[in-house]
């Protein structure tokens, strides 16, 4: 019984959204008819002549351009042709009458620009070690939050980093915001 009433309220909640956006459409002459924006222009001027629609779009395709390639007869040396000749191969007599015309001019593609990356720049800041993940820690600090790299051969000193601890971090910060670590130091504060 209780599947059956809600199946019941499903249906009319969805006749009555119906009706209201059948309603609204017609409003704002979605649906054709009402009093759109286009209808209040027609009413306040009766004399103003109505819009005309646009032209109907041809019913055949139009060829713009056509281009038509020649297949070109070339004999190989086996084919009967002298070993060595220096005579030009000749194309077949049955060769159907050739439509020159212009082919289209090629658009020139620009060149990428080179785009300048800032240089990194230098960072110390402090913060507690919230996520680590091989080489990769985030540290939260007063200044926000960073995700650091240890860069190549970069010194940690005063313990291990791990979640928790306290480090302070010297590098440099890309422009991506990752902070390549050069020294860390484990449960420092400045």
């Amino acid at each position: 019984m209780k599947r059956r009433a809600a199946l019941a309220l499903a249906l009319c909640l969805t006749t009555i959204v119906g009706f209201f956006i059948v309603g609204y459409g017609m409003q704002i002459g979605f649906f054709g008819g009402g009093s759109g924006p286009g209808d209040a222009a027609a009413q306040s001027d009766p004399t103003a002549e109505p819009t005309q629609p646009p032209p109907a779009a041809p019913t055949q395709p139009e060829v713009i351009e056509q281009y038509v390639y020649r297949d070109v007869y070339v004999s190989s040396q086996d084919s009967g042709g002298v070993s060595g000749s220096t005579a030009a191969p000749q194309p077949p007599k049955e060769a159907a009458p050739v439509t020159q015309t212009k082919p289209p001019a090629p658009t020139p593609t620009p060149a990428p620009q080179p785009t300048s990356q800032p240089a990194p720049k230098s960072v110390e800041f402090t913060g507690e070690v919230t996520s680590v993940s091989g080489s990769t820690f985030t540290v939260d600090s007063r200044a926000g939050q960073f995700t650091v790299t240890l860069a190549e051969g970069a010194s940690v000193h005063g313990g291990s980093i791990e979640v928790g601890a306290t480090v302070t971090v010297h590098g440099n910060q890309a422009s991506d915001g990752v902070v390549s670590a050069s020294e860390v130091e484990v449960g420092g504060d400045d």
